[in-house]
């Protein structure tokens, strides 16, 4: 099959741009539409923490799926669940919209794994973590357009259209994906499909010492990522008295930064530092920055939160790329995908521990930025953590 890196990665970053938006629409129109369903905002740390419990099933599971069917028409798939998700969103009690969460979060769970398996396919030699990092950027973009066009949805069509326009955009990226399969996927011939339970990718990487560790960081950074997605509108809405576009406006800018971050952290870590490294400052810096936010924000100095968040950004949102960089280095090409999935499992643990954890704690009368400050302990201390073992490896060898 001949390489088509830029069609490969072009197609990857829009199923991944979908799949941030499905996911993350619902925290941004939280803190509005939860009131008139009768529910309380922080709430939504259960249907985000139950999206991440599905999708961490559903990656384990993705590895045998991508073997069996190939990278575009799982990603096809995950496009359709996404899109079934939010459909039922629209149009379900309040009761209901668990099992929308959980189609969310089967969908969103295979777009990883399979994405890698189509990009180790067709990336360019030398420059993975790039290659990789511009695809990850499709979470930040898709937070973006979140940010920005759902309080834009709201105002004009009500929140079901909204998310129901969302639906039909994943519906037509689906459709359109047919047309490169043939282009981007292996036949069917050339696949080796081994039958392996679900738990054999998870023992692989827990075998592994490295492989460990990146499971740990991807836990903490996921978490606090996710919280950092999920909550930043409420806090700065709630606690700071923004109002709702502004505070979406600064979480839209927020990933901007993002988007640039992931591209150049990840080129600088196929040229200049050592992935293993690079986590580990981004881990300790992702921890000052959510700290600084929590207090700005609350405080209600927007420019100051506006730092902050950009901050956030670059650190707790800009850490994926590298991860990714540092996992091939690690993992063999014809086993990405199904560890992909296995190490996703702990990232989305982090994932549904970090906003279910916050929800709770905000529920129970703690503010928003004092849960912020104590979960910002969890990247600095795994940041700290990675940055001692690299620079012992480093002398070691």
């Amino acid at each position: 099959m001949t390489p088509r890196p830029g069609h490969a990665l072009l197609a990857m970053l829009a199923v991944q741009v979908l799949a941030s938006m499905t996911l993350t629409s619902a925290s941004v129109l939280a803190p509005v539409v939860a009131p008139s369903l009768g529910l309380a905002p922080e709430r939504i740390g259960w249907f985000v923490g139950l999206a991440y419990l599905l999708a961490m099933l559903s990656g384990l599971r993705c590895g045998v799926w991508v073997a069996r069917l190939g990278g575009v028409r799982v990603s096809q798939l995950a496009l359709l669940i996404c899109a079934a998700g939010l459909l039922l969103a629209c149009w379900v009690p309040p009761a209901g919209l668990m099992l929308a969460a959980l189609l969310i979060g089967v969908g969103y769970g295979l777009a990883n794994p399979a994405a890698a398996e189509v990009l180790a396919q067709h990336a360019p030699r030398g420059a993975p973590g790039l290659f990789f990092s511009i695809k990850q950027a499709g979470v930040p973009l898709g937070v973006a357009l979140c940010g920005l066009l759902m309080p834009l949805g709201l105002s004009l069509l009500g929140w079901r259209w909204t998310v129901a326009l969302t639906a039909l955009a994943a519906l037509l990226a689906a459709l359109v994906l047919q047309h490169s399969q043939r282009a981007l996927q292996a036949p069917q011939a050339a696949r080796k499909v081994v039958a392996v339970s679900w738990l054999t990718p998870l023992r692989q990487v827990w075998a592994a010492r490295e492989l460990r560790l990146l499971s740990l960081v991807s836990c903490s950074f996921a978490l606090t990522q996710q919280v950092f997605i999920t909550y930043v509108v409420a806090l700065l809405h709630l606690q700071g008295g923004l109002s709702l576009a502004a505070a979406a406006g600064i979480l839209s800018a927020s990933q901007g930064v993002s988007i640039l971050a992931r591209v150049g952290l990840g080129h600088a870590a196929d040229r200049w530092m050592a992935p293993n490294r690079l986590l580990g400052l981004l881990g300790m810096g992702m921890a000052a920055s959510v700290v600084l936010l929590a207090w700005s924000g609350s405080a209600g100095l927007w420019g100051a939160a506006l730092l902050a968040a950009m901050a956030c950004g670059a650190t707790a949102m800009g850490w994926n790329g590298v991860f990714y960089a540092a996992l091939i280095h690690t993992v063999p090409r014809e086993s990405l995908a199904a560890l992909t999935g296995a190490t996703q499992f702990f990232t989305f643990l982090g994932g549904m521990l970090g906003p279910f954890a916050f929800g709770q704690l905000v529920h129970a009368g703690a503010s928003h930025a004092s849960v912020y400050t104590a979960l910002a302990l969890a990247p600095a201390l795994v940041g700290a953590l990675v940055w001692r073992v690299a620079q012992r490896t480093a002398q070691v060898r």
